[in-house]
C-alpha cells in the first residue's frame, strides 16, 4: 500500500514539473474547422468534353469555372459567343455552342429578379438579411481562416437614405475582415454613396484603382500590409469588402478570393 502511494505522488510530482516548464505562451485551443464555401449545381452541355454533365461548383463561380470543371472547351467550341465572365446560380444550365450552332446561354430569370427588387424596395432590412443568412460564419480566403469575430455583432446602419449591414470576422493571427452590403432606393442615391466611399478609399490609398477582371464600376485599394478594401456597385446594391487590420503578410490581395463568393451570395438574393 505504501509503494502505490509512493507511485502516485512521484506521478503528481512528475506532472506538476511538465505543467511548470511548458511555455506561457503555448496554444493549445484546438484549430477551428472552417466551414465551406456552399456549393451549387450546374448543368452543362455543347461543346465540352464532359458534355451533358451536372457540376458542383463554388458559389460565385462563373460560366467559365464550368467550362474548365467540365474538361475543357473542345476544338469545336465557338467560345465568343459565351460570356465567360458570367456569375452562375443553383440550377443553372450552359450550353457551350459549336461554330455554326444556336447559343444557349445561362439566362437570369427576370421574373424572379423582379420579384426579389420588388421585396427588398419594400422591407429592405429583410431583403439585407436573406444575404447575411447565406454568409458563412467561418471560412478559408487565401492564407486566413477566417471565423465571425464574436466580439463585434451583425451592425446594421442607414446611409444617406440607404440601409447597409457589416458582418465581422477575425483571423487567428489578429488579422480582421469587414463585409458591407447596402441598398438604397434608387441608383443614383447607391451611387453618391458609392463615391462617397471610394473617394475616402482613394485618399487612404493613392494608388487605388478599377479591376476590369470584376463586374465595374469597383474600385480595389492596393491590398497592402496595413489594410486593404473593395467596393462595388450594382445598379442600386453596393458591396465592400475591408480588411482594416492584417497581422501577415502575403505577396497577393487577400481579398482576390473573397470577391466571387460574397458577390455570389448578393446574385443568389436577386435570382429569388
Amino acid at each position: 500500500m505504501k509503494h502505490v502511494r509512493f507511485f502516485t505522488l512521484l506521478l503528481l510530482a512528475v506532472v506538476v514539473a511538465l505543467a511548470a516548464c511548458a511555455p506561457a505562451d503555448l496554444d493549445i485551443t484546438p484549430t477551428p474547422v472552417p466551414t465551406p464555401i456552399p456549393m451549387i449545381k450546374v448543368y452543362i452541355t455543347g461543346a465540352v468534353a464532359q458534355t451533358g454533365t451536372t457540376l458542383d461548383l463554388p458559389q460565385g463561380s462563373r460560366v467559365e469555372d464550368a467550362i474548365a470543371a467540365a474538361g475543357g472547351a473542345t476544338e469545336t467550341a465557338d467560345l465568343q459567343r459565351v460570356n465567360l465572365a458570367q456569375i452562375l446560380r443553383d440550377g443553372d444550365q450552359v450550353n457551350v455552342p459549336a461554330q455554326g450552332d444556336a447559343v444557349v446561354e445561362a439566362t437570369p430569370d427576370v421574373a424572379a429578379e423582379a420579384a426579389a427588387a420588388e421585396a427588398a424596395f419594400n422591407d429592405p432590412v429583410a431583403f439585407l438579411d436573406r444575404i447575411v443568412a447565406l454568409v458563412p460564419t467561418s471560412f478559408t480566403g487565401g492564407p486566413f481562416n477566417w471565423q465571425r469575430d464574436p466580439n463585434a455583432p451583425i451592425r446594421y446602419a442607414t446611409p444617406r437614405g440607404g440601409n447597409t449591414v457589416v458582418v465581422s470576422f477575425i483571423d487567428r493571427t489578429g488579422s480582421k475582415l469587414e463585409i458591407t452590403y447596402g441598398i438604397w432606393p434608387d441608383a443614383p442615391s447607391a451611387q453618391g454613396f458609392f463615391d462617397a466611399v471610394s473617394n475616402s478609399l482613394k485618399t487612404q490609398f493613392v494608388a487605388s484603382a478599377e479591376n476590369p477582371d470584376y463586374p465595374t464600376p469597383n474600385i480595389f485599394g492596393p491590398g497592402g500590409t496595413y489594410g486593404t478594401a473593395a467596393n462595388f456597385l450594382r445598379d442600386r446594391y453596393v458591396m465592400r469588402i475591408a480588411m482594416p487590420q492584417r497581422n501577415t503578410t502575403t505577396g497577393d490581395d487577400p481579398l482576390i478570393p473573397l470577391v466571387e463568393p460574397f458577390l455570389g451570395y448578393l446574385d443568389q438574393v436577386l435570382g429569388g
